[in-house]
């Protein structure tokens, strides 16, 4: 390689390569909100609210990995990946400090539950609210997130199930 073809390959490489690092992201964590407790998010085979469906995430579901933005419509829609599954997802249901911004401590423990029961994640923050999962009795990596009302607060398995459980039964390490 002569000098002047090393010279161009280190100007133009990095010029190359450099602009890619601004539009690859890494694949941020996320958990699904603005859902209500009885429906679901879809995600779809394109950018629209048109496209097929693809696939779903429950209401207040974690784990949820952006791996692409679009620019499209706006830049409301991205692509994630859910439980082995890729779609696209409308980003006004889709909150990014889930697992870590939002998170208060991710040391919790299921505490006070009798062998044999269950405790009931809700849709809601009260006993009056739906069932939508369940913690056997001693499950520790529930996610406790930044969003509670009086002694509930809304909770994350590690598997990603969520919903809203009473505190006295959560206990921390």
């Amino acid at each position: 390689m002569s000098k002047l073809n090393a010279r161009i390959a280190a100007i133009t490489l990095p010029a190359l390569v450099l602009p890619l690092a601004f539009f690859v992201q890494p694949a941020a964590a996320a958990c699904v909100s603005n859902v209500a407790s009885w429906d679901m998010l879809w995600m779809r085979a394109g950018p629209s609210a048109r496209s097929p469906r693809v696939g779903g995430i429950g209401p207040n579901a974690c784990g949820v990995r952006v791996i692409w933005r679009s620019c499209a419509r706006g830049g409301r829609w991205c692509k994630v990946r859910y439980r082995g599954r890729a779609g696209w997802v409308n980003m006004r249901y889709i909150d990014e400090g889930g697992d870590e911004a939002g998170m208060v401590r991710s040391n919790a423990c299921v505490v006070n539950v009798a062998r044999g029961d269950v405790l009931w994640m809700r849709s809601g923050p009260s006993a009056r609210y739906r069932r939508v999962a369940s913690l056997p009795p001693g499950y520790c990596g529930v996610i406790v997130r930044n969003l509670c009302r009086s002694n509930w607060c809304l909770v994350h398995s590690l598997d990603g199930a969520g919903g809203w459980v009473n505190m006295r039964y959560i206990g921390f390490r």
